[in-house]
């Protein structure tokens, strides 16, 4: 049989003659007929219906009218529709539509499938221009789109078919296809070795997103029936290859990849908003520290409970290590006392700075969460009384931490 591209060429030739309205299927009580297959896909072989007399009953599957079995110039079979036919949406499509199903038919067979043109659904609810499929039942459908088309169109179209079974992909040679992205679909394009597919076509670097060279348009139906290329829409910036939410075509694994990296961005993402939620909390925890002390400063009062707080076992080791650490005069706040603090010791720098806090002991109800909020250094006398504060934290309940 000839390929896509001489049949072109010799119906280019007979269409002029005054062939027109031509099919690659038809109808007849044996049963439907495929003209790009063998046996007709009835074990029935072509010249039993080819320049027979009588001529042998053909109707067309969509509009009943009836046809007749041709060959063009270069050998191409097809079926062409009697004369005075009825308006046919089979009948009408273009010369390039055929032949784009004729490349999209061959290409499934050559991947192993079986390939039927111009299959209807159920009560004729969908048509699909290539029904590939397989004697286990997976079916697909590979849709020649060349004619204008809307986006809500063509979403509905797919998710008819889907309804039954069957998934599909929609071809279009067009330079501009407004519904690109938004079913399973791929634009194709005519090069000097046949049609290639060319975008969406993408694979995951590891960081980001960038187009894949096109390929031979029967690599990509293999690659499309095997799933090793699935359409998806990315789940993270496309970097141009497409609009905001489009699907483009990868390997699986390019979208497995990209997901382990979307999860450790999003990580990355949560630990950076925690760490400024946390930051906010700490200033604010900080300025209720200072608002206390100064109004602690301010009672005259308190300064006796400063200086009891400072004779604690342990604390002036406490004002040691805080002086170290922040480089700075350190002493008992006068803020000593305040509940916020579990008990605790405030030390303070000379201007009243809450820089830790010395031996909080919650014994009289959960941690305060100001002890976390606040964020400074908790010291203890010893290892023992550390152990004791971190254990009733751990058994203080939901309350423990504010």
């Amino acid at each position: 049989m000839a390929s896509p591209r001489d049949a072109a060429r010799s119906f280019a030739g007979d269409r002029a003659a005054g062939v027109a309205r031509v099919s690659f299927t038809a109808v007849h009580e044996r049963g439907r007929l495929d003209a790009t297959r063998q046996d007709l896909g009835c074990e029935w072989e072509w010249a039993a219906i080819h320049r027979v007399r009588p001529p042998v009953a053909l109707k067309c599957p969509e509009c009943h009218h009836g046809m007749y079995a041709k060959v063009s110039s270069l050998g191409m079979r097809f079926f062409a529709h009697a004369p005075k036919a009825p308006r046919c949406t089979l009948a009408e499509e273009s010369m390039a539509h055929h032949l784009l199903k004729l490349e999209l038919a061959q290409a499934a067979r050559a991947a192993g499938w079986m390939a039927d043109l111009e299959v209807s659904g159920p009560g004729g609810i969908w048509r699909a221009d290539v029904l590939a499929s397989t004697a286990g039942g997976r079916r697909v459908a590979l849709e020649a789109q060349l004619a204008g088309i809307t986006a809500d169109d063509i979403r509905a179209r797919t998710e008819r078919m889907s309804a039954y079974g069957v998934r599909s992909c929609w071809f279009s040679d067009r330079s501009r296809i407004p519904w690109l992205g938004i079913v399973p679909s791929v634009r194709v394009a005519h090069h000097d070795d046949g049609l290639v597919a060319v975008e969406p076509l993408a694979r995951f670097s590891g960081t980001l997103w960038a187009p894949e060279p096109s390929m031979p348009l029967a690599k990509f139906v293999a690659r499309l029936l095997s799933w090793r290329l699935v359409s998806r829409a990315p789940l993270m910036p496309q970097h141009l290859l497409a609009q905001p939410g489009s699907r483009l075509w990868a390997s699986p694994k390019c979208f497995l990849a990209e997901a382990k990296e979307f999860r450790a961005r999003e990580q990355q993402r949560r630990a950076a908003q925690d760490e400024t939620e946390r930051a906010e909390w700490r200033g604010w925890a900080r300025q209720e520290a200072a608002f206390a002390e100064r109004a602690a400063r301010a009672d005259p009062s308190r300064a006796a409970l400063a200086r009891h707080s400072a004779r604690l076992p342990g604390i002036d080791r406490a004002i040691e290590q805080t002086a170290a650490m922040f480089h700075t005069s350190v002493s008992v706040g006068w803020s000593a006392g305040d509940s916020r603090y579990a008990s605790g010791v405030p030390l303070v720098n000379e201007v009243g700075t809450l820089l830790a806090v010395f031996d909080p002991l919650p014994l009289s109800g959960p941690c305060p969460a100001f002890l976390v909020d606040v964020g400074v250094p908790l010291l203890f006398p010893d290892a023992e009384r550390q152990q004791r504060f971190e254990r009733y934290k751990a058994t203080a309940g939901p309350g423990a931490d504010g």
